[in-house]
């Protein structure tokens, strides 16, 4: 019979088993004969280790009230919870200062009537923010946004610059990670991102579907002569998507990336994420982001691998952040 998916954090067991479209899966823990589990995030990536606390991959916590963090993959991605100590005070404001408020984490913008506005914004714009030396830790190595002299600063944190744009709500910093490698070097894996990019202006990991090649299937016999590599083909005749034993609902012809036969891997350079409906075999239909490659790139800068490229991985591998 059907029951109500469970969800994350909630109870579960194999007669109410959790909500499978979330990626979310029960963990009955070090015993296999548990009969009770709880939801968890199906994990695929590696812990990360920050402030001497480990956390797992999709894990989210708060290392102090100003900031909200989320482990993806090894490395640590943190998102401002007072906004409004880095966007700028109004124009007419003479003498912004940032105050603190009795019983409240967040600084507030106060404005000095008894100074010269426009002498007060120009040393405003000139000198740095102060920050204590936790806060500034954090802002210098894990965070999205960082205060500097001069504006704002983006920092790489997941390897690419995340996007920023103007919100609806003006004390929301829009910001946005680039999608991180498929978990997987063939077959069906998970691509994730973060973002705020939602009217509560919380952090939040999206995930896709991703496959960057069948296994099983080498494409060395389909080389032309004198080549190496084989970049990008698709798929040779119409296929469905499947995901947690549901399967797309059309047929779609993808593009797969190649394979070299001198060493280097071919990954995906551009790709783009559309939005697919699955049904199940009981009838129950869901709507995944399911990345679709638009052309690939070879090079010896190979990502972790498994099914595809034979490789050495160590037990519970920890990133550590580096400045």
């Amino acid at each position: 019979c059907k029951v109500c998916a469970k969800q994350l954090n909630e109870d579960c067991s194999r007669a109410q088993p959790c909500d499978h479209t979330k990626g979310l899966e029960c963990n009955f823990g070090a015993s296999p004969a548990a009969l009770k589990g709880i939801c968890r995030a199906q994990s695929e990536g590696r812990p990360c280790e920050y402030n001497s606390k480990i956390y797992q991959n999709g894990e989210s916590f708060q290392p102090n009230c100003k900031h909200q963090c989320t482990c993806i993959d090894g490395a640590v991605g943190c998102i401002p919870l007072c906004p409004q100590e880095l966007s700028l005070p109004n124009l007419g404001c003479p003498s912004p200062r940032l105050v603190k408020v009795p019983g409240q984490c967040c600084e507030e913008w106060v404005c000095d009537e008894s100074k010269d506005a426009l002498d007060e914004l120009e040393g405003f714009f000139s000198k740095e923010f102060g920050l204590d030396d936790a806060e500034g830790e954090l802002t210098r190595n894990n965070e999205l946004i960082a205060i500097v002299k001069g504006g704002l600063k983006m920092l790489p944190v997941f390897g690419s610059e995340p996007q920023s744009r103007a919100f609806e709500n003006p004390k929301c910093i829009v910001q946005t990670t680039s999608w991180s490698q498929c978990s997987k070097t063939c077959g069906t894996g998970i691509s994730t991102r973060v973002t705020n990019d939602n009217p509560d202006c919380k952090l939040i990991k999206e995930t896709r579907i991703c496959e960057v090649r069948p296994c099983g299937q080498p494409s060395y016999a389909s080389l032309k002569k004198g080549k190496k590599c084989t970049k990008t083909k698709k798929s040779p005749s119409p296929v469905k998507f499947t995901y947690a034993g549901c399967s797309s609902v059309k047929k779609y012809r993808p593009k797969y990336c190649g394979s070299c036969v001198d060493g280097r891997c071919c990954t995906p350079q551009q790709t783009r994420t559309v939005k697919i409906r699955f049904r199940c075999d009981d009838g129950e239909t869901f709507t995944k982001s399911v990345m679709m490659i638009q052309s690939c790139r070879c090079n010896y800068n190979c990502p972790h691998t498994n099914e595809a490229y034979p490789y050495y991985r160590l037990v519970n591998d920890i990133h550590k952040f580096r400045d």
